[in-house]
């Protein structure tokens, strides 16, 4: 009796055995191992190279504006509050450097786009602000694109390429005529109709040539005007708002820069300088701060400054570049002219 229920047993076992394989022999029946496939044995490989895209240069905020704010301290500085269509608002910060198309003044109510720097380092404040290079207005008559064109005459974000014509006219920002290559240039581009292709394509009636001054500042012209390079300073005269003041020597650093001493000047013209001897950083009136040994300098919380050169503190002084105060204390002169270093807000010199 015993055996019969081994017997009965083992017979079960098999049986359940052989149910549970037959799903999996049936479901392989008519599959070709992947092994067998032709090709499936070569490497394939994820992507084929990846065209390389460039950076855009122009990042842009278009809105209308809702407020204009003079800055207390410098005249050619205005803070221009904008909301664009989405409620969302930002300020386009415009200055003596920003070239507004037409020369268009700017009103509350006027619809405006303001065209930066869009590799700048941003600051995480709100609103955001925006150091504009250019500001269009809003024209019905006219299409206005800013950006910088290639070889092929493409502009970098690829949505515009210009069919230069005879007719084209091509300025410089002072309004003298351009000759050279359009070519990796910043344009500002005015034109009317335009192809439905990508890019569109169009003849532009008119190209500003951004940046390309026919007469540079003297204090950016040490060695191009003199026709050689200033390599003593230590003698000369610091001379603020017309004013001879005493002050540490300047010198001139190894790569022909003029480096002043910050604190004599920035209290000649009236600034309170705050000196922070852990981080090694120094403010002026809580608007302007540098750090010793590093090129970034900012003012009012906006892009960085970038001036060629770091503050150093030589014998205990710190020393700027000449031209920290021209473009970043927006002073209208900051210049060496016959035997003097002069630095004041007087009618700019060029």
């Amino acid at each position: 009796m015993k055996s019969k229920n081994i017997l009965a047993g083992f017979l079960s076992m098999t049986i359940l055995s052989l149910s549970v394989a037959t799903p999996s022999a049936i479901a392989l029946e008519g599959v070709t191992s992947i092994k067998e496939i032709p090709g499936m044995n070569e490497v394939i490989p994820i992507s084929t190279k990846v065209q390389e895209i460039e950076k855009l240069h122009f990042g842009s905020f278009t809105g209308k504006v809702k407020e204009i704010t003079d800055h207390q301290r410098m005249a050619d500085w205005q803070f221009v509050l904008v909301e664009n269509e989405e409620g969302q608002i930002a300020n386009i910060i415009v200055s003596q450097d920003t070239y507004i198309v037409n020369n268009t003044g700017i009103e509350v109510g006027s619809i405006i786009t303001g065209y930066y720097d869009a590799n700048a380092p941003m600051l995480m404040i709100y609103p955001p602000q925006y150091n504009a290079e250019v500001v269009v207005i809003e024209n019905e008559n006219e299409f206005v694109k800013v950006d910088i064109f290639n070889e092929d005459f493409v502009s970098r974000d690829n949505l515009l390429k210009l069919n230069i014509s005879e007719d084209t006219t091509i300025l410089l920002e002072d309004g003298t005529v351009f000759e050279g290559s359009l070519a990796n240039r910043k344009l500002i581009v005015f034109y009317g109709a335009s192809t439905r292709s990508i890019p569109a394509q169009t003849t532009p009636t008119k190209i500003i040539v951004l940046f390309e001054k026919a007469v540079h500042p003297i204090y950016e012209e040490i060695e191009e005007k003199a026709g050689f390079t200033i390599n003593d300073v230590s003698s000369m005269d610091i001379i603020v708002n017309n004013n001879k003041i005493e002050a540490p020597a300047a010198y001139t650093n190894e790569e022909g820069i003029v480096m002043v001493p910050l604190r004599a000047i920035a209290e000649a013209l009236g600034f309170h300088i705050n000196w922070n001897s852990q981080q090694k950083t120094i403010t002026l009136d809580k608007t302007i701060s540098l750090t010793v040994g590093e090129d970034y300098y900012t003012y009012m919380k906006t892009a960085p400054i970038h001036l060629g050169a770091a503050p150093v503190v030589v014998e205990g002084r710190t020393f700027v570049p000449l031209s920290f105060f021209k473009k970043v204390t927006k002073m209208n002169n900051a210049y060496v002219f016959e035997g003097q270093i002069v630095i004041d807000n007087g009618e700019v010199m060029e």
